[in-house]
């Protein structure tokens, strides 16, 4: 059952929504044509462990139609160990459609219902409805009105909304996919070399613990902090900082590489804090803290990806949430603070040392700073920061 009023959870089940109650077949392709499907799945079939399963429709209880199922995201069922869900598309669907005689069945028993003619003619008009229909822009902060909107809970996702809006997915999702089964499957492996969930979980409390490879750094912030309180000018110039963490090193006997180490480290933060000052993110004389917002921010995106992989429960990845989003109000004072040293840890992190790859990654981190700051509609303008 729905509650009453229904809320859609994204625009597309809306869309549909009102195109079946007006009996506007054209409105419901053309919600479909720029909307993410997905195809339920066994677990064993889409690890290979089974032979797949042969396509079998079912009859539609409201149109009595032989149809084959798909979902919009919105309206993806609750997370399930053994069923997962890969996406598709209508392009795709018209394609690869098994039948002439089946029709399309989106969303079955949900408000967002629809059940679509199939045949030939129709997959043809679906392949000139998806040519003409518009591209979704990357970089957009996409909500999932039905999920967390407040609390605790989503000040945690909140914290991982940068990297929500560089993957093109909902800011406040903690469900059944974050792209899809095998897509996240192969962005665990790749990404971070996990595999299983033993390795899910002790990346998690690495990024949750402060261990994200930014030691360092941490190190040298750290060192500056403490400089800054012993002094009444303030933060020390770049010079002093540098000579401070190599008295520091030196003292304690450290080899020479790692003093020299900690020098490039210090030089790197504060040519990327100069460049933070210019993307007008901080403002002048406003220093970092602390790089943690970047391993925890990943923390978050590894929650749902686990999540969405069957390595993790839905009580696992909600833990991981809402530790990343104590550990960041304990770090930082604001939304704009965290931001700033998730896009400092973003400099310092792998992937920095290519130029190209790094001015793009900046610049797509920037652009989604100003638009989660400037959105009144968007998380870090509603959810307080403590």
């Amino acid at each position: 059952m729905f509650p009453t009023p229904w809320t859609p959870p994204t625009d597309i089940e809306a869309q549909l929504q009102a195109a079946t109650a007006y009996g506007d077949w054209d409105g419901q392709v053309g919600a479909l044509a720029v909307a993410e499907l997905y195809m339920e799945e066994g677990r064993a079939e889409a690890d290979g462990l089974v032979p797949p399963a042969p396509l079998v429709p079912y009859r539609d209880p409201a149109s009595g139609k032989r149809c084959l199922p798909v979902l919009t995201r919105g309206a993806l069922p609750p997370w399930r160990p053994d069923r997962v869900f890969q996406r598709t598309t209508l392009d795709e669907l018209a394609l690869e459609w098994p039948h002439d005689k089946w029709h399309l069945a989106v969303n079955p028993g949900h408000p967002s219902a629809a059940v679509v003619p199939a045949t030939p003619l129709d997959r043809e008009a679906w392949l000139e409805v998806c040519a003409e229909a518009p591209t979704r822009p990357p970089g957009l902060l996409l909500t999932l009105y039905t999920g967390p909107l407040h609390g605790p809970l989503a000040h945690g996702l909140a914290c991982g909304a940068l990297l929500s809006v560089r993957d093109g997915v909902p800011w406040n999702e903690l469900g059944s996919v974050y792209r899809d089964y095998d897509e996240d499957r192969a962005v665990l492996y790749d990404t971070w070399g996990v595999a299983d969930p033993a390795g899910w979980w002790h990346l998690t409390q690495r990024l949750l613990a402060g261990d994200g490879g930014m030691r360092e750094a941490e190190f040298a912030l750290r060192a500056r902090e403490g400089l800054a309180e012993h002094s009444a000018d303030g933060a020390p110039a770049t010079a002093q900082w540098r000579e401070a963490v190599t008295h520091v090193l030196t003292h304690r006997a450290a080899a020479a590489a790692e003093v020299q180490a900690l020098d490039t480290t210090v030089t790197r933060i504060a040519a990327a804090e100069e460049q933070l000052v210019r993307d007008a993110v901080l403002q002048p004389g406003q220093r970092v803290v602390s790089t943690a917002a970047h391993g925890l921010a990943s923390a978050v995106t590894l929650a749902r990806l686990g999540l969405s992989a069957r390595l993790c429960s839905p009580a696992d990845a909600e833990r991981v949430v809402l530790t990343a989003g104590e550990a960041a109000r304990r770090t930082y004072a604001s939304w704009p603070a965290f931001s700033a040293g998730f896009l400092l840890g973003a400099a310092l992190g792998p992937g920095a040392g290519d130029p190209r790859a790094a001015a793009s990654g900046h610049e797509t981190a920037v652009s989604a700073h100003r638009l989660l700051l400037g959105d009144p509609a968007g998380p870090w303008r509603n959810i307080p920061w403590s």
